[in-house]
């Protein structure tokens, strides 16, 4: 029989608002029991296999829990957006720099995020421009993710759950804010938050997981829906099995397979995120690619292989070893045929399109390199599908309110307070531009260390 709008609920089990991860060969150890909920300090197992399923595709929605309860279930797909126009990527900048998760000011300078934003994205929009005229004018992104979401959602009917599937970007339509309006309108009673980020970072799933909370502590009914939360889930044998699928497939492409270097390129983030705010994203990404090639091994795929960091912007310091600088190294080094392998992304983007495919391909070639391949994103990949899926279905039971209702809502004299700190923050933040337009050497520091 096919569930419409029903979920089995345990009423015995009590746990924060993120799934378990059940195995079906292995007892369930203490540090395996929970997704992340706290950073900092965490300690992360390496052999994270035990905390999943086995293989995508086996479960059902009849392995979850005894009792039925009515509900009417959702799924919110958090992405971070891109511009679909040139006109649009001006706005999409100042939209990804006036957040207080990437760019991180002190305290006493948080009122100037706006002011910092504006700037940064009106000196970066011109190079960001042609990055996106070269892969036809804007981002992949929304029409990969909305094909990614009507898959979830088949393959949640496959498995007798129906369920509405969600999109919410961080940074350009359709906004988190724009989803979570008609996840009301339609009177969603349970929810579960997928971000489509393998790996946990502040920068991506917190970023949104912190858009959300503020969301939902605001609205009466939202506070009262019970969410689920997978924050990361690199680790699962379905994901793992996929990127082995697609890099073993792809190394056939090559004319001796056996000398490829496995080159995987990862999106980095600042230093300061790892070493002072407990960022787990590198110990993860670690973690991410020796699963990946432990399932290679398994199979005989005995390659050497190699981890770097993509994408930084601006003077500090961010994860290395840096991917053009690797190449080069490679190079150097009598490396001739390579397989890059975008590991932080499971969609085509500007990242693959255009810095992947046309930056660091020709800076490899120009660098030595002979021979080069890149594994495509997983995109709709079945197996990675059928996967997430299954991680939807084995985070219904540990779903809670995300806001605790003992803590109210928002007082007036808190919103007065927000209206006065918005008119201070504008009033700031204006003249520091001003200031900061007058002086030539200021803008011309700025703009060499930001393009």
């Amino acid at each position: 029989m096919t569930i419409s709008s029903r979920y089995r609920s345990c009423s015995d089990r009590k746990s924060l608002s993120l799934p378990r991860f059940h195995s079906k060969e292995t007892p369930l150890k203490p540090n395996g029991s929970l997704a992340i909920t706290q950073h900092r300090g965490l300690s992360l197992k390496t052999n994270v296999f035990e905390q999943t399923h086995p293989v995508a595709g086996d479960l059902s929605y009849d392995d979850t829990c005894a009792n039925v309860a009515e509900d009417k279930i959702g799924v919110l797909l958090l992405n971070l957006g891109g511009p679909e126009t040139l006109n649009d990527v001006q706005p999409f900048l100042y939209n990804l720099f006036a957040d207080p998760d990437i760019i991180r000011l002190p305290r006493p300078f948080q009122f100037l995020q706006g002011t910092i934003a504006k700037f940064i994205s009106v000196v970066r929009a011109p190079k960001s421009k042609e990055g996106y005229a070269a892969i036809g004018g804007g981002s992949p992104l929304r029409k990969i993710t909305d094909e990614q979401a009507d898959a979830i959602q088949m393959a949640l009917q496959a498995k007798n759950v129906s369920a509405n599937v969600y999109v919410g970007m961080r940074y350009w339509f359709p906004f988190t804010e724009e989803a979570v309006q008609q996840i009301k309108k339609d009177k969603i009673t349970r929810l579960v938050v997928l971000p489509l980020y393998p790996q946990y970072s502040i920068s991506t799933t917190g970023s949104s997981v912190r858009v959300l909370q503020d969301l939902f502590r605001k609205d009466p009914y939202l506070a009262r829906v019970p969410v689920a939360i997978i924050e990361s889930w690199y680790q699962r044998r379905g994901y793992v099995n996929s990127m082995a699928d697609l890099i073993e497939k792809e190394l056939q492409n090559f004319s001796d397979p056996k000398e490829v270097m496995v080159f995987f390129s990862a999106h980095g983030v600042p230093v300061s995120y790892v070493e002072n705010s407990g960022d787990p994203y590198q110990k993860q990404m670690e973690e991410c690619i020796d699963l990946i090639m432990e399932e290679l091994k398994s199979r005989g795929v005995q390659n050497n292989h190699i981890l770097a960091y993509q994408s930084r912007v601006g003077p500090v310091q961010w994860l290395k070893p840096y991917t053009d600088e690797v190449l080069v190294d490679l190079g150097k080094n009598g490396v001739k045929s390579l397989l890059a392998v975008p590991v932080s992304f499971v969609s085509e983007h500007i990242e693959t399109l255009e810095e992947i495919d046309m930056e660091y391909r020709e800076l490899a070639l120009e660098s030595g390199i002979e021979n080069w391949g890149r594994v495509p994103a997983l995109g709709l990949t079945p197996s990675f599908i059928t996967d997430l899926a299954d991680a939807v279905i084995e985070s219904l039971p540990s779903a809670e309110a995300m806001v605790n209702p003992s803590a109210g809502g928002v007082s007036e004299d808190s919103e007065s307070s927000d209206a006065f700190s918005y008119i201070m923050k504008m009033f700031f933040g204006s003249v520091l531009a001003f200031l900061l337009l007058l002086s030539p050497k200021m803008f011309h520091a700025f703009r060499n260390h930001l393009i």
